[in-house]
């Protein structure tokens, strides 16, 4: 089913370098757009009218939570703040993330249910699978895979835990939430954690309509 996909899965840094490739060629598409704005000439003589010492100034005024003066630096930092609010893992993106959470309890009222998802990937037998183990979903023998053989399984497969987590979450979100288990659903807003090497949860608040 997956053996068309494996061919970098068990490599440690795949995920990562998948990240990293896909985060930097999105801040180059912001950056972009930036250096293509009829104002650009202008920016781009303030920006390098900094110099090195301006920049440290700022950055030690920064961590004594002193405000920063100078307007060019101002104005600098904004440019990064807008191609950093949409870059994930930044923090200016969860910054954003935090704004758009506290704009939707104004929106839809405080949520009804908070809970968090620990699809526990190191004792399932949907993860396996995933994984690459040739095994019997109807007729699974857990005696068959020790703890330590399937820990052992998930941190060679980086790429079989992100999927396996992004497919569970997504499938109770689906059948539980929408499909009404607790009423109709008016909103949701979920942030992913990650404990341990590749281990991830997520946290959600559900706003519901109970029937």
């Amino acid at each position: 089913m997956l053996t068309n996909f494996r061919r970098f899965q068990s490599h440690s840094g795949f995920v990562v370098t998948c990240f990293d490739i896909s985060r930097r060629r999105h801040n180059l598409s912001k950056t972009h757009l930036q250096t293509n704005h009829s104002n650009w000439s202008t920016t781009k003589a303030m920006i390098e009218s900094l110099k090195p010492e301006e920049l440290l100034d700022a950055a030690k005024r920064s961590e004594s939570h002193e405000p920063i003066t100078d307007s060019r630096i101002k104005e600098f930092l904004k440019m990064v703040s807008r191609i950093g609010s949409t870059a994930p893992g930044s923090d200016e993106k969860k910054s954003y993330l935090l704004a758009q959470l506290k704009s939707a309890m104004v929106y839809h009222g405080c949520p009804f249910i908070f809970f968090t998802i620990n699809p526990g990937e190191r004792h399932s037998p949907i993860a396996l699978l995933y994984a690459g183990e040739e095994i019997d979903m109807e007729r699974f023998n857990p005696r068959s895979y020790s703890s330590s053989h399937r820990l052992k399984t998930m941190l060679r497969n980086p790429l079989a835990v992100v999927e396996y987590f992004h497919n569970l979450v997504r499938t109770i979100v689906d059948s539980c939430f929408k499909g009404g288990m607790f009423g109709e659903l008016l909103h949701h807003y979920g942030t992913i954690e990650y404990q341990g090497r590749f281990t991830p949860h997520i946290h959600m608040a559900v706003n519901h309509s109970f029937i």
